[in-house]
């Protein structure tokens, strides 16, 4: 069975500018704030491309309540018609934040996270990612983080669909290769998550099935070639794709445990939400026999090379053990206790337990 939506029109490129100031003016949009980085502010030069005062990039990882906050007042000083969102995902979420704020009028951050009725008239919104992980740009949620108090809210509504995506592979060259690794895995863990998840459909099993093969066939060669475009295309592509797969089925449960370790230790996102992977394909695997064969038969692997595959990408680039992370093993039970998110842990195929969680943390604790 297939029931499958997505509004997002999806443009690939290699002239990001030209495409972009084709669709503001296909979309009638003159005045639209531009949210992005400082890096990306710097790096692509955007104050020569566009008004200065437009741009808001007080934009740092995990966008928190006060980011909110002050994206709402910057948008409450100024007059816009249209987002463009530049960067990665912590970018690409406040966006969100940013056209749920315009669409309603509403200042208070919490009102636009719970308002649920029909938006009376909706901003339209261009996103072009910077990284190959995050996928908001094809995605109707974004992530908002209160670090103080150890929460962890998603801002969710249909119209928060990107109006445009642009895809361009240029905007990923100049990405370090730790967070380049870091934002792949990511889009790995969505990949899989669409798969062994309650809500998978079809065409959402297909979409990340084609991920999947992507990024395992290019992951590996992006650390040898990190300024190779085409590499650096197909994993761009790759990530979108995965979005179009959990798109339609949300995350599962590697994305419920990486909450904690993102909220109490730091641990980059896309690390904490991949570094539980294989354990978890491990458990789950079984019960998605069929999507796994036309993985395993794609990129001419078996089971156990599929699984090395998926370890060695990240392998000498980024850390991917606990106590690597400055956690020490009689945390762990706290950790297993705060991984079930709802709407997140009760999305996976095997319903997990405490216990079967903390066997897991245990398992990542030391290489």
């Amino acid at each position: 069975m297939s029931n499958y939506y997505n509004p997002v029109r999806i443009i690939k490129t290699e002239d990001w500018l030209r495409e972009l100031n084709f669709r503001l003016n296909d979309l009638r949009i003159s005045t639209p704030i531009i949210v992005t980085t400082p890096g990306n502010r710097k790096r692509l030069k955007l104050d020569s491309k566009f008004d200065p005062q437009s741009i808001f990039s007080d934009v740092g990882s995990n966008p928190n309540i006060e980011d909110c906050t002050n994206v709402v007042e910057f948008c409450q000083k100024n007059i816009f018609d249209g987002v463009i969102a530049l960067g990665g995902g912590s970018a690409m979420d406040l966006a969100k934040v940013v056209v749920a704020h315009l669409s309603l009028g509403k200042p208070d951050i919490f009102e636009l996270i719970e308002y649920k009725e029909p938006f009376p008239q909706k901003t339209p919104a261009i996103f072009l990612p910077t990284t190959h992980g995050t996928a908001s740009e094809v995605t109707m949620w974004g992530t908002i983080w209160d670090m103080d108090e150890k929460k962890k809210y998603s801002i969710s509504h249909p119209d928060l669909y990107p109006t445009v995506a642009i895809l361009d592979g240029n905007l990923t060259l100049s990405l370090p290769l730790d967070i380049s690794i870091t934002t792949v895995m990511d889009a790995l863990s969505h990949s899989l998550e669409a798969i062994w998840n309650k809500n998978a459909n079809d065409t959402s099993t297909n979409f990340a099935i084609t991920a999947i093969c992507a990024i395992l066939k290019n992951g590996e060669a992006l650390k040898a070639n990190p300024s190779n475009l085409t590499i650096r295309k197909k994993l761009l592509n790759a990530a979108t794709t995965a979005g179009l797969a959990f798109s339609n089925t949300t995350t599962a449960a590697a994305h419920s445990m990486s909450y904690p370790l993102t909220i109490h230790y730091g641990i980059p996102h896309g690390i904490a939400s991949s570094i539980s992977l294989l354990p978890l394909l491990e458990i789950n695997g079984k019960f998605i026999k069929g999507p796994i064969d036309r993985i395993c038969n794609n990129l001419e692997l078996t089971y156990d090379e599929l699984k090395q595959t998926i370890k060695e990408i990240p392998r000498g680039v980024v850390p991917y053990s606990l106590d690597k992370w400055s956690i020490t093993e009689d945390q762990l039970p706290k950790l297993a206790d705060e991984s079930f998110t709802k709407g997140r842990m009760d999305n996976n195929i095997v319903d997990l337990s405490t216990n079967d969680v903390l066997g897991i943390l245990k398992e990542l604790y030391s290489d």
